[in-house]
């Protein structure tokens, strides 16, 4: 078994302890052992318990849940060595060359690199974005953003290299050099979930450190490219959005919000519609967008 001596683990957990567990399992199974695994507890509404492994456990509870944003960074500022693996409850690992993408990314002037991934189905998902969306095909809604996915390629590598650069890419299961972080200032706190992770991207990228997705190596996510219906979610998702399209696309300050509103009138009459006929879950969520767009979604 490969032990990463200079290697932690961080990964967040709420109330999904047996899921965090399996994941750590298929880690040490087919991938190695790590100096030290941090675990951050969320808020679970029972303590999480110490899971079965074979590297080094440290458990820290937060009474109140923080958010994903919040927790894995005051967990990655904690970590001693100079790299941390962030890692979703959610994700399995399967036999491969793990070890080889991690020594690419400590080789190059790599700050964030994330694994390739597919879904339970085995469907490879494009977590990362390369280019970054722009903010009018965001506003336009759906159907631009199929027409923009259909002109993106899927990021190629330097010639001997497995690693592909691209401008932003997930948190969900990602090598990060601690110096960049730190340097960077590390997950703004602003963000409680969504968005987060392309945030400090552009911001690495900006002090000039090298972003990255590893075409080496894949693992299985079962959150990897599922939509969420929940209204919490979803709001989350645009008003960080929104959010992060002000503070990097000045511009878009002129025109995002009043597009959105006008996108989310249409929605709400139609889906006011659909309700005439049959319970529409998504009519309420779109109430909510049409009153708090124009403040954010707060």
């Amino acid at each position: 078994m490969t032990h990463f001596d200079d290697l932690s683990l961080i990964t967040t957990t709420r109330n999904d302890a047996a899921m965090s567990a399996e994941m750590l399992r298929s880690f040490e199974s087919n991938v190695g052992t790590v100096e030290k695994i941090l675990i951050v507890d969320d808020g679970s509404s029972r303590p999480c318990p110490l899971p079965p492994v074979s590297s080094g456990v440290r458990l820290i509870r937060n009474e109140l849940p923080h958010g994903f944003c919040q927790a894995s960074d005051m967990a990655l500022r904690r970590v001693q060595m100079p790299f941390a693996f962030l890692v979703d409850a959610d994700v399995i690992f399967e036999p491969g060359d793990f070890a080889g993408g991690y020594a690419e990314f400590k080789r190059g002037n790599w700050a964030w690199v994330s694994l390739s991934q597919t879904n339970f189905q085995g469907v490879p998902q494009r977590g990362y974005e390369q280019p970054l969306i722009p903010p009018l095909v965001f506003g336009l809604g759906h159907e631009a953003l199929m027409l923009w996915e259909k002109f993106r390629r899927t990021p190629a590598a330097r010639g001997g290299e497995r690693i592909a650069e691209v401008e932003a890419a997930p948190s969900s299961c990602t090598f990060v050099n601690l110096e960049a972080f730190r340097a960077v200032g590390g997950f703004d706190r602003w963000y409680w979930q969504s968005q987060s992770d392309v945030d400090l991207c552009l911001r690495l990228r900006a002090a000039g450190y090298r972003v990255g997705v590893d075409l080496g190596y894949r693992v299985k996510h079962k959150g990897a490219g599922r939509e969420s219906g929940s209204a919490p979610r979803v709001l989350d998702h645009y008003r960080s959005r929104l959010h992060l399209y002000e503070q990097f696309y000045r511009g878009s300050r002129f025109y995002l919000r009043p597009l959105l509103f006008v996108r989310h009138l249409f929605e709400l009459a139609w889906f006011a519609t659909v309700a005439l006929f049959k319970n529409e879950p998504k009519l309420q969520t779109r109430l909510e967008m049409v009153k708090g767009v124009l403040k954010g979604y707060r």
